[in-house]
């Protein structure tokens, strides 16, 4: 089985297998993948160290394009996808809109310092399972995903500081 990106770079896994289309049901794992999207390099960078440390498999994009195609070669290993609400292109609501017609049970969380046009309540309508607002403690927001990965409804989660719209 093939690993996530190891090495701290900006280019996207292309080595790995193509995933299946088909969207699958995930069990609980010992050690989840998250797929970490943001536009800014030492974002992605702290993140990926940061969630590593806290015992997760880290795929890393750096904008929605990078994460649709990571996603659709590693489906069945991410269990989660952390998006930034606002990058250039597709934003972070756009780009959980095409990753959900791949998978319509896929569990994201969206990070913003400021949410832009998209107000936190409309970003949990367009699906998403959490919206943490940074900055955030990384063991913080490792919990939420580990939580989020072995399917605990978001509204059992952890009460934390969200993106003020």
């Amino acid at each position: 089985m093939r690993q996530p990106q190891s090495k701290l770079s900006d280019r996207p896994d292309e080595k790995s297998q193509a995933a299946a289309a088909e969207p699958t049901v995930r069990q609980p794992c010992a050690k989840p993948g998250v797929l970490v999207v943001d536009d800014e390099h030492m974002v992605r960078i702290l993140l990926q160290l940061g969630l590593e440390r806290n015992g997760f498999d880290v795929w890393l994009a750096r904008n929605g394009r990078e994460a649709i195609d990571l996603y659709r070669r590693h489906t069945e290993e991410i269990a989660v996808v952390l998006l930034d609400v606002r990058m250039p292109g597709l934003d972070g609501p756009q780009t959980r809109e095409v990753l959900r017609e791949l998978n319509p049970e896929i569990l994201a969380c969206f990070m913003c310092g400021d949410s832009g046009a998209y107000k936190p309540a409309e970003l949990l309508q367009r699906g998403a399972s959490y919206v943490i607002a940074k900055p955030f403690r990384l063991d913080d927001l490792a919990n939420i995903l580990r939580l989020m990965a072995h399917g605990v409804a978001a509204n059992l989660l952890p009460s934390g500081r969200v993106c003020q719209g």
